[in-house]
């Protein structure tokens, strides 16, 4: 049997004095010993790569002076649960207790059915006997993702709007990528579990500024056509960028990260009318 030493706690479930009334037929002697349940928790146990799991079994019983516990692997099925465990007394000396006991399973341990066995041992020297049943499942561990990180462009104005034709607009934003933690991740648009990018979430992540990468700007006139590539420019140390174009036409503003390697592209865009 697979036996793990831990700390065996019994926890009295309160005590309370004899009633005077007698006793009825059913009810078994003050000093018998019985097993009441045996609840195992968590179950099933879900074992994920390399990680321990913790399982402890719960018994409460009447009368008994010390509990012992045996888990071990078996091929039989049962109740998962012995609640309440057959033979259990119908006692009314209120000595009640709880026990406890705690192992500690891995990948080494075998899927499948387990039972816990436990003996109970009263005052007198008698002891019961009871068992439990719970189920183990190893799981594969997902792999951390490596792959490249978020980015996405804040703030992108471009500014005055409406402009005059010929007047200079200015763009600006800043380019920040994610930091990601776990595998929470942001596609630009939605949160995803599991996904390839980083959440936008602080409690899952954060961003910090990208320097000295190329942003390319492009213009989408209004009136139709295609877009139009207009100028490249850098970010600064601290993320952000600036440029002046001349504004001749009503149409939408882009301006693009293509990414790099380790980091995906992002885009920003706004629309400015031009008057005359």
């Amino acid at each position: 049997m697979k036996r793990i030493a831990t700390a065996l706690v019994a926890a009295a479930m309160g005590a309370s004095a004899l009633s005077a009334a007698p006793a009825l037929a059913e009810t078994a002697p003050d000093d018998a010993v019985s097993i009441e349940s045996i609840k195992v928790t968590p179950d099933p146990v879900v074992i994920r790569g390399h990680d321990d799991v913790a399982v402890t079994a719960t018994v409460q019983t009447v009368g008994a002076e010390d509990v012992k516990f045996d888990f071990e692997p078996t091929g039989r099925g049962g109740q998962p649960d012995c609640n309440p465990c057959p033979g259990a007394a119908k006692s009314s000396s209120g000595d009640w207790k709880t026990w406890e006991k705690t192992i500690v399973l891995d990948r080494r341990d075998p899927d499948g059915d387990w039972v816990v066995y436990v003996e109970a041992t009263g005052k007198d020297g008698k002891a019961v006997k009871a068992k439990a049943y719970f189920s183990v499942k190893h799981v594969a561990a997902k792999p951390p993702y490596r792959g490249p990180r978020a980015t996405r462009i804040e703030g992108f104005d471009a500014s005055p709007e409406p402009v005059k034709k010929g007047r200079k607009l200015t763009l600006d934003g800043k380019l920040s990528a994610a930091r990601c933690h776990n595998d929470w991740w942001w596609d630009g648009n939605v949160f995803v579990v599991g996904g390839d990018r980083c959440r936008d979430d602080y409690r899952w992540s954060s961003w910090r500024w990208l320097g000295w990468q190329e942003i390319k700007v492009y213009f989408h006139p209004a009136h139709g056509g295609k877009w139009q590539y207009v100028d490249t420019i850098e970010t600064n140390p601290d993320g952000t960028f600036y440029t002046k174009i001349p504004a001749y036409w009503s149409g939408t503003w882009k301006v693009v990260f293509e990414g790099s390697r380790g980091l995906y592209g992002s885009s920003a865009s706004d629309y400015v009318k031009v008057v005359r």
